[in-house]
């Protein structure tokens, strides 16, 4: 019986996932929908719409990530001064796992921007079936690792700039995710460190400048401020101190009241250097900054450890907030379950949509 109990358990993560996958073709098509009736209409009423479902999406992720799990969000530093507040903005995060994708859309809600907000991301997801081709849609910005092209993230970032749309850009400067428990990775982010002079970090990677300077060389007039968020998760330090790898989406989804960290610094973006070396500098700053504050949460100091200095407070996600997407996606799904001819409909949308899909973000250009 226990090992029934323990083998459900290590599944819990599989009915939020189906779900959320299975949403994917309804969300397509409503998209589809209003890009089609919107065609006559001034492009601002697509990106409005297109945002608003967006957004609902996203509430949907967040109805699991949050409610399902019973998750505590805990916020320090600027946190209370910047929550509501609509401005255009760049948001940058040390990068861990999945879940760093669901920690900028908690962020976002709360500064009521989560339908704004445009990822700049790992090019290999572009072919993740629908989700990559609505990403390109949404005007998120696919990135080569390794192969960074400044002139094709420029024509991305100059159109958002021309068109004064709303944005909120989410860049991981750090380029791949912190394992602790990849020793190779860690060698390489320790022999940067030397080779530039400076003492190795121990909780981030050395950051790159490439598409944080894009956004800022031509967003500069569009965007007010800089988010800067430093994250950390409960359970992720053994009880020898040394550093576990952070929970990816599925780990989290099978803890129960797993606990997120958020330390949130608002950088006015004029205080953000120009040129590209001191821009580099801030930036370099700004990793180390964040590479104290995780050595605090880390540390065996039962004083320190699981929380970042000074006052915290709790964020709440409501269900007023998440639950009404549910209700949509999960309305729309059974429906399109009910009879033989809309789950039909609904596979050929899952099939061709990934294949036309595919076969469209082919032949697009990444940065």
């Amino acid at each position: 019986m226990l090992s029934i109990i323990v083998h459900a358990q290590s599944l819990r993560w599989l009915f939020p996932a189906a779900a959320m996958l299975s949403a994917a073709p309804i969300h397509i098509t409503a998209w589809a929908a209003a890009r089609f009736l919107s065609l006559p209409l001034p492009r601002r009423v697509y990106r409005a719409v297109d945002d608003a479902l967006y957004s609902t999406y996203q509430r949907y992720v967040l109805f699991f990530m949050h409610c399902y799990t019973g998750a505590q969000i805990y916020t320090y530093g600027d946190a209370e001064e910047s929550q509501d507040s609509k401005e255009n903005a760049v948001f940058i995060c040390n990068h861990q796992s999945t879940m760093d994708w669901v920690v900028a859309n908690i962020v976002a809600l709360q500064h009521q921007n989560l339908g704004h907000v445009r990822y700049v991301i790992k090019d290999g997801l572009k072919y993740f079936p629908l989700y990559g081709f609505y990403f390109k849609q949404h005007d998120c910005i696919f990135v080569r690792r390794g192969q960074f092209s400044k002139t094709s993230m420029e024509k991305q970032v100059k159109r958002m700039a021309e068109r004064n749309e709303p944005v909120w850009m989410v860049i991981f400067p750090e380029g791949t995710r912190f394992n602790p428990s990849n020793p190779q990775m860690i060698q390489r982010s320790r022999m940067l460190a030397e080779k530039k002079g400076v003492s190795p970090t121990e909780h981030v990677l050395p950051p790159k400048l490439g598409a944080l300077q894009v956004c800022l060389e031509h967003l500069r007039d569009h965007v007010t401020v800089i988010y800067d968020v430093t994250i950390a998760f409960s359970d992720t330090v053994n009880d020898s101190g040394v550093r576990l790898e952070a929970p990816g989406m599925p780990e989290f989804l099978m803890q129960s009241s797993p606990e997120i960290h958020l330390n949130i610094e608002k950088i006015n973006i004029a205080e953000v250097p120009v040129d590209g070396e001191k821009m580099q500098n801030w930036l370099d700053q700004q990793f180390r900054k964040k590479d104290r504050l995780l050595s605090h949460f880390y540390s065996t100091d039962k004083d320190k450890a699981g929380r970042f200095p000074g006052e915290r407070s709790r964020l709440p996600i409501t269900l007023s907030q998440t639950l009404p997407a549910a209700l949509f996606y999960n309305g729309f799904l059974v429906l399109m379950m009910t009879t033989p001819a809309t789950r039909s409909l609904y596979w050929k949308i899952s099939l061709f949509g990934t294949v036309l899909g595919c076969v469209w973000m082919s032949f697009r250009s990444q940065a």
